[in-house]
């Protein structure tokens, strides 16, 4: 136990997440395992934690908020929402901190449930229909967004081509809304949700035009004031070069690692 701790402890954040959605995905079958081979009803433990539409049920379980997005319904439900978590964690800490990772996955989530509940109650065609919510979609989609709405013109391979980030968001999101007539239309309202709080999210932290500008020139004072390598010095001197030249978008993973724990340390 004392190893798997110490293991958890030191991971990424969104590392942290990938092993909490795992484990809650794990428990509720391993415990109807045991109680099906002890000849005891199967319990839901899910239903507990699941998002229902209704007012008075949030009202009376507002913890299913939240809770929600750490359910899944099967293994590739949670695969998928894995997977693109991990893929787009590799843009956005190489950049960001772990506050602001934190408070896109949770409020995209919030962002999404609130979005469910509301088109549920307002729509016509969801009278009397009352399916609970499950899933990390929402939360996941607002980290993607955000990537891609902040690094819109950065190309990535999708094996047979490369296309640039503003597309693929544009691809998730269009897809959400084109299939809410015809399968799991609570999951996809909630898609949108959490990718509205994304596109919300990049476009607040690009309010000031003079934002990035700011961030390199406090990197340029720190590395004066407290950093006596000259070696390091000049490391960031040069980062700053290239960024001022081609763009952020240009660093490689190990610069945009330099600029990020420059930056975390104070």
């Amino acid at each position: 136990m004392e190893l798997g701790y110490k293991y958890f402890i030191n991971q990424q954040i969104f590392k942290k997440i990938i092993i909490i959605n795992i484990i809650i995905f794990l428990l509720p079958l391993v415990s109807n395992t045991f109680l099906f081979l002890l000849d005891f009803n199967q319990i839901s433990i899910v239903k507990y934690f699941d998002l229902h539409p209704e007012f008075n049920q949030v009202l009376m379980s507002p913890w299913t908020i939240v809770t929600y997005s750490f359910f899944h319904l099967d293994f590739f439900h949670i695969f998928w929402n894995m997977l693109i978590l991990y893929m787009v964690s590799d843009y956005f800490l190489s950049f960001l901190n772990n506050k602001q990772f934190l408070e896109i996955y949770f409020y995209g989530a919030i962002a999404g449930g609130l979005l469910f509940i509301f088109s549920y109650n307002i729509f016509p065609a969801f009278k009397d229909s009352f399916n609970p919510l499950i899933g990390s979609s929402a939360a996941v989609y607002s980290l993607l967004i955000f990537v891609c709405a902040y690094f819109p013109n950065t190309s990535i391979n999708l094996i047979f081509f490369n296309t640039k980030l503003k597309y693929i968001g544009f691809f998730y999101v269009l897809m959400s809304l084109i299939q809410i007539p015809f399968s799991n239309s609570g999951g996809n309202i909630a898609h949108l949700g959490g990718a509205f709080y994304g596109l919300y999210y990049a476009n607040n932290f690009n309010s000031s035009t003079s934002s990035f500008d700011s961030f390199t020139n406090y990197l340029k004072r720190f590395s004066i004031k407290s950093n006596n390598n000259k070696n390091d010095q000049k490391l960031i001197d040069n980062i700053l070069d290239k960024i001022s030249k081609s763009g952020y978008e240009s660093l490689t993973k190990n610069e945009k690692e330099v600029l990020f724990k420059k930056s975390d340390k104070n």
